[in-house]
């Protein structure tokens, strides 16, 4: 459901006795701009550093947990039951840690245990839209007003499109869904503040003055576009408990506000000239600024480990 967007790597713990492994892949080329993407080199020189604050070291506490405190042997790993009672035993309770269908729970892509959503759990999720397979699809249009909030049904895969003027006024609240699309077409749609979650989350914001309030993203991949004129004047943030985060501010003006993201592995932001006046903030492993002619007046302020900016000025009040 991300297209354009590349994945970074996701630190995941496996526990194994008398083991600990830990992997981490190098993120890769981001290419989330495509069609009418802005230039990262069109103004400014370019500032590159390494070696900033380590990231990623929430992840890799939650992922040993079970798996430090288990001394149950090889014979005897969590791989056949998630580590619960026959690695956990022998230590006088420390097998719970582990979860009891193999982890699923805690690192599955999904809202629903690992297991992707099917056409039958849409039918039955899906109170407040229409089914097309496991998506449901929600629409908010001048035949169809939402003059409240639009929540996207828990463990399915959500799309809503907010097509007509002043649609989806009230916010969109998608943190549940399995993976979630939120589509502000209409003008002035998607007034309130927007929320998602899950696997995947692309929010769109084509129209002119769309997406008039905050705009936070919990999903692992996170894909926040501003296109129209105005657009997404409320602060955009990423949280930690994103992987990736891409964030593109082409509307002339928009993303009138601060800019955060926490995503652990990488972020990339292209600002447009005039957008994003307010203070830029990334961390993680890695993160990739680009400001177009007086974009980014606010600066940025980067505590990844490795920083690219392009035409802004460096610094953290």
């Amino acid at each position: 459901m991300r297209e354009g967007l590349t994945s970074g790597g996701r630190f995941w713990g496996v526990g194994w006795a008398l083991i600990a492994a830990a992997a981490c892949g190098s993120p890769a080329q981001n290419d989330l701009f495509d069609g009418g993407s802005l230039s990262k080199a069109s103004s400014g020189g370019e500032t590159t550093t390494s070696g900033g604050r380590a990231t990623g070291g929430s992840d890799a506490d939650s992922g040993t947990v079970a798996a430090g405190s288990s001394n149950s042997g090889s014979s005897n790993g969590g791989s056949s039951n998630g580590g619960s009672s026959s690695g956990g035993s022998s230590n006088g309770g420390s097998g719970s840690g582990g979860s009891s269908n193999g982890g699923s729970a805690g690192g599955g892509a999904s809202n629903t245990g690992g297991t992707p959503a099917t056409a039958a759990d849409c039918q039955k999720a899906c109170t407040v839209g229409t089914c097309q397979g496991a998506l449901c699809v929600i629409t908010c249009d001048d035949e169809h007003p939402c003059n409240q909030d639009v929540k996207c049904p828990a463990g399915v895969p959500c799309q809503v499109e907010c097509a007509g003027k002043g649609a989806c006024a009230a916010g969109v609240d998608c943190r549940t869904a399995e993976s979630c699309t939120v589509q502000c077409t209409g003008l002035n749609s998607c007034a309130g503040n927007i929320n998602c979650g899950g696997d995947k989350c692309q929010v769109h914001c084509d129209a002119p003055t769309a997406c008039m309030s905050e705009l936070h993203c919990e999903a692992d991949q996170c894909d926040l576009r501003c296109k129209g004129a105005g657009s997404c004047p409320g602060k955009i943030s990423c949280s930690a408990s994103s992987s990736s985060c891409a964030i593109e501010c082409s509307g002339q003006p928009s993303c009138q506000n601060s800019i955060d993201s926490a995503a652990t592995t990488d972020t990339d932001i292209a600002c447009a000239n005039t957008a994003c006046p307010g203070q830029v903030t990334c961390g993680g492993a890695s993160c990739t600024v680009a400001c177009e002619g007086k974009s980014c007046g606010g600066g940025v302020c980067c505590k990844a480990s490795d920083c690219t900016i392009t035409g802004a000025e460096a610094k953290c009040r």
